[in-house]
C-alpha cells in the first residue's frame, strides 16, 4: 500500500474518534466550533498514525490504542491553539488561527478543553482494554511529562526569539522538548498499549524522539523554502517572528558581515516588508543552511531507525521505517 493512502486511511479511523471525542455540538457552540476549528482544517495526524503503528508492531492491535492515539493529536492541536496566541500568527493549516477567528480568550478555553480531553481519552482507552494498573500509570505519566516538556520547549523557544545568539546545542534542545517528545510519547504510548516489553518500549521511544527532532528541522527548511499554499503560513513568517532555527543558527555563524545584516535586518522584525524577507530568505539559501540542516535531519532519521533494528520484521516495522523517511521528504 502507497504511504500517504496508508496514512489517509489511518488518519479517518483517528478522526472518527476524535469526532467521538469532541462532537460537532456541545454548550456553549462558540466553544465546540472553536475546540474543533484546526482538527477539521486538516493536519497529516503523523502523531496518533505512529502510535497505532508501534502497538502494532509489538504485536498489538487499532483497537488497542485508537483512543489513546486521538488523545496524542488533541495534545498536539491544543499545543497548536495556544502557540498560534504566544507567535501571533493569523494562519495555520491554511485558515485562520483560533483566535483570530474568535478571540484569544475562547482560543485558550478551547485549547484547555482539547488537554482536559487528552486524559479523558487516555482513561477511557485504558479501561476498555483492561490494562493494568501498572501500565496505566505508565501511560499517565509519559503524557504529563511530555506535557511538561512541550512547555519548557516553547517557553525556551520564546526566549530565543529575543536573542540572535543561540547555538546549535541550545537549538537542539528546544526542539527535542517542543517536538521530540511528544513524537516520543506517540511511540510509547503505542507499545504500552500493544504489551510491548521494556526494551522495546525504549527502542520505539527513542526512535519517535529522534523523527520528531528531524521532523522539526524539516519544518523549519519548508518554512523558507516551501509553498505557502502546502506549509499553510506565509513563507519566511519564522523568520520574522526572531525564530532562531538551525538554519539560521548556522547562517549566523557563516555569513559574511553585509549578508548577516540582512539577515538580521529581517529577523524577528515584526516590520520588514516583504523584499527584506525575500533578501534574508536569499541569503540563507547561499550560506548553505539548509543544506546543512538537511544533512542534520537525515542523520537522525538514520539513527531512528536503528533504533528499532531488534523488532521483529513485519508490515508494522516497515511502515515504522518509511514514516522516518516521509518525516524528511515531505512538502507540507
Amino acid at each position: 500500500m502507497d504511504l500517504i493512502e496508508y496514512l489517509n486511511r489511518r488518519s479517518r479511523v483517528v478522526d472518527e474518534k476524535i469526532d467521538e471525542l469532541i462532537p460537532e455540538e456541545f454548550e456553549p457552540s462558540s466553544l465546540a466550533k472553536a475546540t474543533r476549528h484546526l482538527i477539521q482544517a486538516g493536519g497529516k495526524r503523523l502523531r496518533p498514525v505512529i502510535s497505532m503503528v508501534s502497538c502494532e508492531a509489538v504485536g498489538g492491535k487499532e483497537e488497542d490504542v485508537v483512543e489513546s492515539a486521538a488523545a496524542l493529536e488533541l495534545l498536539h492541536t491544543f499545543t497548536l491553539v495556544h502557540d498560534d496566541i504566544m507567535d501571533r500568527d493569523e494562519v495555520r493549516r491554511g485558515v485562520k488561527t483560533v483566535h483570530q477567528t474568535w478571540n484569544e480568550p475562547i482560543a485558550i478555553i478551547a485549547g484547555d478543553a482539547l488537554f482536559a480531553k487528552v486524559f479523558e481519552a487516555i482513561a477511557e482507552n485504558a479501561g476498555n482494554q483492561k490494562v493494568s494498573t501498572r501500565r496505566i500509570v505508565d501511560l499517565v505519566e509519559t503524557v504529563s511529562k511530555a506535557s511538561f516538556e512541550i512547555c519548557q520547549g516553547q517557553a525556551l523557544d520564546m526566549e530565543f526569539e529575543e536573542r540572535k545568539n543561540v547555538s546549535e546545542s541550545e537549538y537542539m534542545n528546544m526542539i527535542e522538548r517542543k517536538t521530540g517528545v511528544l513524537f516520543e510519547a506517540s511511540t510509547k504510548v503505542g507499545a504500552l498499549l500493544g504489551g510491548g516489553n521494556r526494551e522495546e518500549i525504549n527502542s520505539l521511544a527513542d526512535y519517535g524522539r529522534l523523527v520528531g527532532i528531524a521532523f522539526q528541522i524539516h519544518d523549519d527548511i519548508l518554512g523558507v523554502s516551501g509553498e505557502q499554499e502546502k506549509v499553510g503560513k506565509p513563507v519566511g513568517s519564522d523568520i520574522q517572528e526572531g525564530k532562531c532555527t538551525l538554519i539560521v543558527t548556522h547562517a549566523l555563524s557563516t555569513l559574511p558581515s553585509e549578508e548577516k545584516n540582512h539577515l538580521l535586518n529581517a529577523l524577528g522584525n515584526k516590520e520588514a516588508n516583504q523584499e527584506e524577507i525575500e533578501k534574508a530568505i536569499e541569503v540563507i539559501k547561499d550560506s548553505g543552511s539548509i543544506e546543512f540542516a538537511s544533512n542534520k535531519a537525515k542523520e537522525l532519521v538514520e539513527e531512528a531507525k536503528s533504533q528499532i533494528d531488534s523488532l521483529p520484521d513485519s508490515e508494522a516495522k516497515k511502515f515504522l521505517i518509511e514514516l522516518a523517511n516521509f518525516s524528511i521528504e515531505r512538502e507540507l
